[in-house]
């Protein structure tokens, strides 16, 4: 085998369920993975002692990081890799997961000339899927996905619905430039003192993804829901506020949201910790009309806007021996 090329999607998750150790949704919650923005990549086995690295400077040293820990599990020869297009990090957007997982899988088609079948044993192989599956799973499977929470053992098995989401439905991104998100230490650090959820709020979430969100996505009732996801977001977005600085992380964001409601929009979500949103549209047509409502500049902050498919098969792999068809995880 000569190499491989790695094509994933992004993630949005609509934000984590914090119940209680041991109780049900612990670590839970609802995402969906779109076909952009996109890592990808060629991984191919070089000879020598040193990995030739061709990315930007952040997507090199976050290679370098996740290849060191890849390679604490198993042997995986020097690599050339070359990046084509990457994913912002620490936005809202899952990149960490997903290049991490697509540096896990080359590696174990590499070595072992097969992929791990089980998403969370290739998330061990770099350390990833710590709390939330809606990345893991989602590299593999693609689609709307319903993560039901972490196993009491302790065990990274754990039930994950996979939906598939209507194709004609968009995703806008509005993203405050050069902003991130909570992430690293002051992120874990939020995890082991924040107090959990109480009850009555893991029991509100639930009911909004089992009798509006994972109904309205299988009958194709957008307004239901839009409406849904924005109800789950904002009482996901309450919960953290305090960390954050409100529903929303960032103060353009709280702001653009206020404008898009008076004209009708609805559906607006925060993606993890953010400062990324996402707002449901039924159509490209309707993406188009919202992103157009989306002004280039709030507050002097400038907001990136783009629009976004649903990513239904996961991940696209290809093997360079002889332009083999593309494999996809399904």
């Amino acid at each position: 085998m000569n190499g491989i090329e790695i094509v994933t999607g992004s993630r949005l998750h609509f934000g984590l369920i914090c119940s209680r150790p041991a109780a049900r949704w612990r670590f839970g919650g609802i995402g969906v993975m779109l076909r952009q923005p996109a890592w990808r990549l060629r991984v191919t086995p070089i000879n020598g002692d040193t990995d030739l690295i061709e990315a930007t400077s952040i997507a090199r040293l976050r290679v370098r990081e996740f290849l060191h820990r890849i390679r604490s599990h198993q042997q995986v020869p020097s690599l050339r890799l070359q990046v084509f297009e990457e994913t912002s990090f620490h936005s809202g957007l899952g990149s960490g997961t997903q290049l991490s997982l697509a540096l896990s899988a080359a590696a174990e088609l590499l070595t072992r000339r097969r992929l791990e079948e089980d998403p969370f044993q290739l998330a061990r192989m770099a350390d990833r899927a710590e709390r939330s599956a809606i990345g893991t799973v989602g590299f593999f499977k693609g689609g709307f996905l319903i993560d039901h929470g972490a196993v009491a053992d302790g065990t990274l098995i754990r039930q994950v619905d996979c939906l598939t989401f209507p194709a004609d439905w968009r995703f806008v991104l509005v993203h405050p430039a050069d902003a991130q998100g909570l992430s690293g230490e002051r992120e874990q650090t939020f995890f082991r003192q924040q107090a959990s959820m109480p009850a009555t709020l893991v029991d509100s979430l639930e009911q909004q993804i089992l009798q509006h969100i994972a109904p309205s996505i299988r009958e194709r009732r957008f307004d239901v829901f839009a409406n849904s996801l924005e109800n789950y977001g904002r009482m996901v977005g309450t919960f953290y506020s305090a960390e954050q600085g409100g529903v929303f992380a960032h103060p353009s964001i709280t702001q653009l949201v206020e404008q898009l409601q008076t004209h009708g929009v609805i559906g607006m979500a925060q993606s993890s910790w953010g400062p990324l949103i996402g707002v449901p549209a039924r159509s490209q047509q309707h993406a188009d009309e919202i992103a157009k409502l989306i002004p280039s500049c709030l507050d002097e902050q400038a907001l990136q806007v783009s629009i976004s498919e649903p990513f239904n098969t996961g991940a696209i792999i290809r093997s360079m021996v002889n332009d083999a068809a593309d494999r996809r995880f399904v």
